[in-house]
């Protein structure tokens, strides 16, 4: 046949597809992506140790790596609300591959595997008094190592106040994703997200699936090891008298993980009947029980909707406090539109170091623990806290440029008519965040 003849045939023909082992190999590759494992990961996966401390009948859960060296400095973490110490795994891993230090999370008063004699006293007083009782109790205070304290939402907010009332047990200050401004204005949908949850799961497992899936932490190794402290085994009982049920909360351990291997498959998102995702891409709460028989259920370790009271004491007066504070002091945010007017002030006038870690959710630190490590440690070798564990590790803070930061401040200042661009043909807007 003639390579004229070949022409007109190739461009009547249908085209040819894909042979069938590549197809068979995209199929595997689509099948492989689709499915994610929920299974928990055990603490000790990412910590050494476990252990309790009693303080005034209170029982205080904190887990712990790297404490051989007992003189080396310490990265105590507090954790937000709803969250536990298990929210710090990851970080603590990386950050400790970085630099030589010791990681300490405690589980706060009402949240994780910690029991209290009022754990529904979570008012910024009590929980301050209870962070400084542990600091005076785990370390002396004229022979302690440097402690770095850093805190998530609720826990930054903890961390100031911390900082505040016994600045003589630390050494710096790391705050992420919390801001008196828009951390106040978001209350008041605080109640609607609280109701939007399922009250409770029939595994681990689909806890760990509605975190993930729902965006509250975007990173799943995390969720799988952070999901098993916010919540709780409880037992449900039904008469066979009357349709009344009598709800039991028991102690949160959990059976061993080995018994808990399940995986989920993820359908595509773009199919008309998907039963977890719409084509809307709008989340869809899995079901709370797989048998209608089951009664070992799991619900959340804290009713949050139940410490509104306490909410606006967090956060009241947060930005002046964080600014007062004399030690050194980190920043960390999700996206520079958070920041409110002290703390723009502040940041200009160098009374703290900021970064943005782009990409992630407010549970920064499980979204991207490996560069909230690296931030940390930065910051933590520039201040002569620590040593880094490579002597060629660089000191600095990756992400954002400087020139960025600045555009984005600047942007804010002008969009609230604070400061007059030198350029009257300058665009007030958040470039990147």
């Amino acid at each position: 046949m003639s390579n004229l003849r070949k022409q007109i045939f190739s461009k009547t023909l249908p085209p040819i597809g894909p042979s069938s082992s590549k197809k068979l190999s995209s199929d595997n590759q689509k099948k492989a992506s689709s499915i994610r494992n929920y299974t928990p990961i055990e603490w000790n996966t990412y910590f050494n140790d476990k252990r309790y401390i009693t303080i005034d009948k209170n029982i205080f859960c904190l887990y712990s790596r790297n404490t051989n060296d007992l003189s080396s400095p310490v990265l105590f973490f507090l954790h937000g609300g709803g969250f536990s110490g298990l929210s710090w795994a990851l970080m603590s891993k990386a950050v400790t591959n970085l630099v030589q230090c010791q990681c300490i999370a405690i589980d706060i008063r009402g949240h994780g595997e910690t029991k209290t004699t009022d754990d529904n006293d979570l008012s910024i007083e009590t929980l301050t008094n209870d962070i400084c009782q542990i600091l005076r109790h785990l370390f002396n205070e004229d022979n302690k190592p440097p402690i770095f304290l850093i805190g998530h939402s609720m826990g930054g907010a903890l961390a100031v106040h911390v900082a505040k009332e016994c600045p003589s047990m630390i050494d710096a200050l790391c705050v992420i994703d919390v801001v008196e401004g828009s951390a106040l204005e978001s209350l008041s949908s605080m109640q609607c997200f609280l109701s939007s949850r399922p009250k409770q799961f029939s595994t681990p497992q689909k806890a760990i699936e509605y975190i993930v899936r729902s965006g509250q932490v975007r990173n799943i190794e995390s969720a799988r090891v952070s999901v098993i402290g916010q919540i709780q085994p409880m037992i449900t009982t039904q008469s066979n008298e009357t349709d009344s049920s009598s709800t039991i909360v028991s102690n949160p351990t959990f059976p061993a993980v080995s018994h808990l291997c399940e995986t989920v498959r993820e359908e595509d998102e773009e199919e008309e009947n998907d039963g977890d995702h719409k084509s809307s891409g709008t989340f869809q709460q899995p079901t709370s029980t797989n048998n209608s028989n089951d009664t070992n259920k799991y619900t959340w370790r804290i009713d949050l909707s139940k410490t509104e009271k306490f909410w606006e004491g967090w956060f009241s007066g947060l930005s002046k406090l964080f600014l007062s504070c004399e030690c050194p002091k980190l920043l960390l945010l999700a996206g520079v539109d958070r920041l409110d007017r002290d703390l723009t002030v502040g940041q200009m006038q160098g009374k703290f170091q900021m970064h943005v870690v782009p990409k992630s959710g407010h549970a920064v630190h499980e979204d991207a623990p490996e560069q909230v490590a690296d931030c940390i440690a930065s910051f933590l070798v520039r201040h002569k806290l620590v040593q880094a564990n490579d002597e060629h590790f660089q000191a600095t803070l990756p992400g954002y440029a400087p020139e960025q930061v600045a555009d984005c401040i600047a942007s804010f200042l002008v969009r609230h008519k604070l400061v007059q661009a030198n350029d009257e043909h300058f665009q007030a807007t958040l470039p990147g965040c």
